[in-house]
């Protein structure tokens, strides 16, 4: 309790007396409506209703916040049943600077740029984006919490541009379907418009929010004139056919090959519109196989690695998924993150179970998912929705022996369950909102029962509400309990893993139960947040009990943790001599277990600064005291964790020009002697308008002194709990490169390349053991009688403890390692007709593990070359359907 009680004067002794806010007169925009007129999008603005009187008047926000836009920018808004048009001409003093580079959808790139912000609701919160660069790409997304936007939401709407003598001109037109919102006789939305200048790096707005001030779409104008729209019910299906063809590296008699080399999969997705105001997705078979791969990673630690998902059907309206982010514009983890209920990846994912030894086996690589729905909307301007149910097919590993084939169940059939809502009230000054999740698993094998609970439930509450008439300061929080259930094996394997350890010697609090078949616990954070101003503050206090565990159908990132941390800051948006502007943060973090040992004390600090060139520097770093480590020995005792330190530097220069250079590095230091020093270099090239290509060369070397090698059970170790916690000190390096080349042909046409050469090698030496709990000490192996040897020929080593007798001599297989591999993904997308695209795509992989701990770019380079691969060839065609 003394510990939560200090948490708690962290995150209030920081509020200040509240500052005075501004507010925005809001502009009023009026829709033509078109009667028996069609638009032709063609960027030329033929049209009568384009001679109507236009909107213009843009402000900058950069690079001279309040001033005019130096160029003229008018545009119009007009409707018909079916669409809602923008037309805008952008006039240019210097029309031959204009820049009309082409990229792939949504690949923002530094050019001349007019976007359109649309609020259908008016819920001065959330909307849409629609983006038109002056060489006609296309970029869409959406909006929520009031400044925040995603890319990754793609509408079905045209657009053409022209380039003339006076500047450039464009035209979109926009299927009410594509939008979501209450339909009425007399609509009134919210809306903006943006205009990047590239030559000047100038952005101007219809209207503008500054810098020092918060909120976007809560400041847009008012559009209206939007009567009478009847727009017709949306039914879409797009169905697909995927070809697949795969040459994998395999067995010359292996059974299964010839039988999984080619595949024919079709599927379908279908959009339904409940109302103008809610989308029913409806997914069959669905087929992911033209998105990116995966980075490569090595992960030493005892947690799971974090990927993003990419898979369409998941992405879009994840927004509304999302729980504890709302109401606040920035949030800071400091060893404590949001909670994430819903991880998308956790569907379809790799089988869990194990299989019985075999000549040959086919195991899949994923989970099948026979089919998936998702209901997002909203049902108001104030109450949102989303919920979704996917289910995942029984799948079996089929095993070859002695001319035999037979099946194992390696994932049951599963049903994943996500309902989400949220109420805003007082105009948005205050929210609440649930989310319920559910994993439901059809158990009737006996491993499978031991890896995999039958029931995972979650159920949380979350919102928030501003301190004060001008939404400078607001608290957010959030609140969620979880329950799973399964057999004795399941919950021992749950109390055992790396986010709880209760089989830890010396665990006071929570300690293992082998009789238990259910788990549960808690998680609460409160944030407080200085929305706006050059004087900034945030503040948190959270904790997340032992038992927690939502990782079934979410990502947790920990348990047993109490933890608090106060930012303040100070940003200076103005110019001043070299600067275009600056900041500069401080910050303290603590966080504690339920037993109350102090596992994280740190200082963090960061500086930023851009110049007026526009190349940007960024400093910063941390000063972390001596405190505890609990997951370090993998379920042995707590340990002392040494002071150390950390120092990184980050530089960009200017996107504007044809090679962009970001660089950063890192060098941190403990008190053992243990140093990590990171490097990265990326290089953007932009040799013309239709080409991009990027290398990002990243290096890392990590010299551990306590790297864990394993746990060894011996009655003699009486300091250590009858167990030897044996470690090593590693020295790894890594080398990698993110490389990829972008020509995009026409704004429907692009052709993408990935390639990703990736080198991590590990050399331990200097083995040794645990002398005692809660220290820094370890005998070393070799020394005070004690004994290590190596056998080549079974790659072990062999350690006497003591070499007296007393102790048992054990063995452990050598841990260096080299592994070395080489992805790559090449896409070729064609949009045929809005919505219908083509996809050709080719996925590479191999991978090389000679040489383990002895790292020689040359041969180890030479090496992964001369290794064969895995190649996929994939040829899909989508066609939207429009009924």
């Amino acid at each position: 309790m003394k510990k939560i009680l200090q948490a708690f004067l962290l995150l209030f002794l920081p509020v200040i007396l509240l500052a005075g806010g501004k507010a925005a007169t809001e502009k009023v925009v009026i829709a033509f409506k078109l009667d028996n007129l069609n638009i032709n999008i063609d960027g030329k603005l033929t049209e009568p209703v384009w001679q109507q009187q236009p909107i213009s008047e843009f402000i900058q926000r950069d690079p001279n916040e309040g001033n005019p836009a130096s160029e003229r920018t008018e545009v119009w808004i007009a409707y018909d049943d079916a669409n809602i048009y923008v037309a805008a001409r952008m006039y240019d003093s210097k029309p031959e600077s204009i820049d009309a580079s082409l990229a792939r959808r949504d690949d923002f790139v530094d050019s001349d740029w007019f976007h359109f912000f649309v609020d259908p609701y008016n819920d001065k919160k959330s909307g849409y984006y629609f983006g038109v660069n002056a060489g006609g790409t296309l970029s869409d997304g959406i909006l929520f919490n009031d400044s925040w936007d995603d890319n990754a939401w793609d509408g079905i709407w045209r657009a053409q541009t022209n380039v003339d003598e006076n500047g450039w001109s464009l035209e979109m037109q926009i299927p009410f379907s594509q939008l979501r919102f209450n339909e009425s006789d007399k609509m009134t939305w919210g809306i903006n418009f943006k205009r990047n200048l590239k030559r000047n790096k100038e952005s101007s707005y219809f209207v503008m929010v500054p810098k020092k001030e918060s909120g976007f779409v809560s400041r847009f104008a008012l559009l209206e004139g939007l009567n009478g729209i009847k727009p017709k019910q949306r039914f879409e299906v797009t169905p697909y056919v995927v070809q697949k063809a795969q040459y994998l590296v395999h067995d010359a008699n292996d059974p299964f090959y010839k039988s999984n080399q080619y595949n024919t999969a079709i599927g379908a997705d279908l959009k339904i519109g409940i109302g103008s105001n809610l989308n029913l997705d409806v997914t069959i078979n669905p087929d992911f196989g033209q998105v990116e791969v995966d980075p490569a990673v090595i992960n030493l630690s005892a947690f799971e690695s974090y990927f993003n998902e990419k898979r369409p059907f998941f992405i879009e309206g994840f927004d509304l998924f999302y729980f504890g982010i709302g109401g606040i514009n920035n949030n800071w983890g400091f060893n404590f993150g949001w909670p994430e209920l819903f991880y998308s990846r956790r569907i379809g994912r790799s089988p869990q179970g194990p299989i019985s030894d075999a000549e040959y086996a086919d195991y899949p690589t994923e989970t099948r998912i026979l089919g998936a729905a998702k209901l997002t909307g909203k049902l108001d301007e104030s109450t949102s929705v989303a919920a979704l149910s996917a289910i995942t097919e029984r799948t079996y590993a089929t095993l070859f022996n002695n001319g035999t084939k037979t099946n194992e169940e390696v994932e049951p059939l599963t049903h994943y369950g996500v309902l989400r809502g949220r109420k805003e009230f007082n105009d948005g000054n205050q929210a609440l909102g649930f989310m319920f999740t559910t994993v439901n698993r059809d158990l009737n094998n006996d491993v499978l029962k031991e890896r995999l609970a039958d029931n995972a439930l979650t159920l949380g509450l979350d919102g928030w509400t501003f301190l004060d008439e001008e939404k400078e300061y607001v608290l957010a929080a959030a609140f969620f309990g979880s329950y799973s259930h399964g057999t004795k094996e399941y919950i021992q394997r749950l109390q055992k893993n790396s986010l709880r350890y209760f089989q830890r010697p010396d665990a006071t609090y929570a300690t293992f139960d082998p009789e238990r078949t259910s788990l549960s616990g808690y998680y609460g954070r409160i944030m407080l947040n200085k929305q706006q101003g050059n004087f900034y503050i945030n503040s948190a206090i959270g904790l997340a009990s032992p038992g927690l565990d939502n990782n079934d159908l979410g990502f947790q990132f920990a348990a047993d943790r109490i933890n608090a941390h106060t930012v303040i800051g100070y940003r200076w948006f103005e110019p001043e001599g070299i600067l275009r502007s600056k900041s500069v943060y401080a910050a303290y973090a603590r966080t504690f277990d339920f037993e109350g040992n102090p596992t994280s004390n740190f200082l963090w600090y960061r500086l930023n600064a851009t110049f007026t060139n526009y190349y940007s520097i960024y400093i910063g770093g941390n000063y972390q005291f001596e405190s505890i480590n609990k997951t370090l020995t993998r379920g042995g005792p707590l340990v002392i964790q040494p002071k150390e330190f950390n120092v990184w530097l980050e530089a960009s220069s200017d996107s504007r020009e044809k090679i962009i250079v970001e660089t950063n590095g890192t060098y941190a230091k403990d008190d053992l002697g243990g140093t990590y020093i990171d490097g990265y270099a990326g290089i953007e090239w932009r040799p013309n308008s239709q080409i991009n290509f990027s290398v990002g060369p990243a290096y890392s070397n990590n010299d551990e002194f306590r790297q864990w090698v394993g746990n060894f059970t011996d009655a003699m170790a009486i300091n250590t709990y009858n167990t030897r916690y044996v470690f090593a000190r590693i020295k790894q390096h890594t080398l990698s490169a993110n490389i990829r080349l972008n020509w995009t042909f026409s704004p429907t046409l692009s052709f993408q390349l990935f390639m990703q050469p990736f080198f991590a090698v590990g050399d331990y030496e200097g083995f040794k053991e645990l002398a005692a709990p809660r220290t820094t000490d370890f005998n070393v192996y070799g020394e005070s009688g004690s004994s290590i040897n190596y056998d080549s020929n079974s790659d072990e080593y062999t350690v006497d403890p003591d070499g007296s007798g007393t102790a048992e001599p054990f063995s452990f297989s050598n841990p260096d390692f080299n592994y070395k591999s080489l992805r790559g993904t090449a896409v070729l997308r064609w949009e045929v007709l809005p919505g219908s695209i083509f996809y050709f795509v080719w996925s590479h992989n191999q991978t090389n593990f000679d040489d383990p701990g002895n790292f020689s770019f040359g041969r180890d380079f030479k090496n992964l070359w001369k290794t064969e691969g895995d190649d996929i060839l994939i040829v899909k065609f989508s066609y939207w359907l429009d009924i």
